[in-house]
């Protein structure tokens, strides 16, 4: 890795104030950033990673994907290791976030000085959700999700305002499939057309649901 004069990390505020985004996710992020700003790239390996961030190497891999998945960075192969860089982040968010809203190809400004690699890995993203849970069952819950907020939202739920919702889900959750069910199931009683904290019941409160539940309470 080549070398660079470390003197802690700088978070900048492009950074801090993307929402979506963890507070490990960021310190990645602002990391990952400062090797691209000093013309060099990351290398480092989510086991290094993991010890350095205080989270788990599963955690890192999420956190990598999650953050290739929004544009915000690209990551390749160089030899054995993986080579990650920042993007423009700028002319990435104002494309992506148009180009979803208005359902086409957009001719923008903010395309210039994007590498064509980097512009076709940004625009093949857009059609893919990152999920943050691997069990099989969230899929079926999250379809579920979407077909009921269908029928009482009007306007198309798109790819880009599903993720934004998915990486709301999982930080409300905790990275918690149980909480997160609870979560999706707290937003379809109420007919909600976004997730919030879990609010205490008063009163009679039903019992709490594991996603199969959730699934089977949501079809009735």
């Amino acid at each position: 890795m080549a070398d660079r004069q470390f003197r802690g990390i700088w978070i900048p505020v492009h950074i801090w104030e993307t929402s979506e985004l963890t507070a490990a996710e960021r310190c990645l992020w602002a990391e990952i950033d400062s090797f691209t700003n000093a013309n060099s790239g990351y290398y480092k390996t989510n086991e290094q990673a993991s010890e350095e961030l205080g989270i788990s190497a599963r955690q890192v891999s999420r956190a990598f994907a999650k953050l290739e998945t929004m544009g915000l960075i690209t990551a390749e192969k160089s030899g054995v290791r993986r080579l990650a860089k920042s993007t423009q982040w700028r002319d990435v968010h104002d494309c992506v976030a148009t180009n979803t809203r208005q359902g086409g190809e957009v001719s923008s400004p903010g395309w210039r000085g994007i590498k064509n690699k980097e512009k076709n890995s940004i625009k093949n993203n857009e059609n893919k959700l990152f999920v943050p849970f691997e069990e099989k069952e969230f899929g079926e819950l999250w379809d579920t999700w979407v077909r009921e907020r269908a029928a009482y939202t009007k306007g198309k739920y798109t790819i880009y305002a599903q993720q934004r919702a998915l990486n709301k889900l999982d930080r409300l959750s905790a990275n918690s499939m149980t909480k997160a069910a609870k979560i999706i199931d707290q937003s379809i009683t109420n007919a909600w057309k976004d997730f919030y904290p879990l609010r205490e019941e008063r009163g009679s409160r039903r019992p709490d649901l594991d996603a199969n539940a959730a699934l089977k309470w949501a079809s009735q």
